[in-house]
């Protein structure tokens, strides 16, 4: 099911908040903030720009979200940058990532909790899931 347009302007303007935020955090955060917050509001930004096109999987959405992030994660593990042929540092490996971390799983993990929990207020208060 396509949502509203009313909607979809909600999400991409939520989203465009999200991205513009995690862009000025990787442009100008350290140590906490980059580390972790980017990762966490990275699973809310995925979410909206999801619910941009379509209204299927309200519920389910951040489980799925979490785990592509995860399974990303866990192709960093095994260097998949490299079995493709990237060299580190170029373009394709830093958009693959190339660096595994248990603390950027457990950010993804709050990021889902924050998705699932602004689900279930929104449907506590009978209000559609955007």
């Amino acid at each position: 099911m396509r949502p509203t347009t009313k909607r979809r302007m909600i999400n991409g303007g939520i989203f465009l908040v999200l991205l513009i935020t995690e862009i000025l955090i990787v442009m100008y955060a350290h140590g906490f903030v980059r580390e972790y917050i980017g990762d966490v509001l990275f699973m809310p930004a995925m979410y909206f720009l999801i619910r941009i096109f379509t209204d299927k999987f309200p519920r389910a959405l951040p489980l799925i979200l979490f785990v592509f992030a995860c399974g990303v994660e866990v192709s960093q593990y095994f260097e998949l940058y490299r079995h493709l042929g990237f060299e580190k540092g170029s373009l394709p490996a830093i958009i693959m990532g190339t660096g595994f971390a248990w603390g950027d799983i457990a950010a993804y993990a709050a990021g889902t909790l924050i998705n699932a929990a602004g689900g279930a207020i929104r449907n506590k208060n009978n209000h559609p899931v955007p």
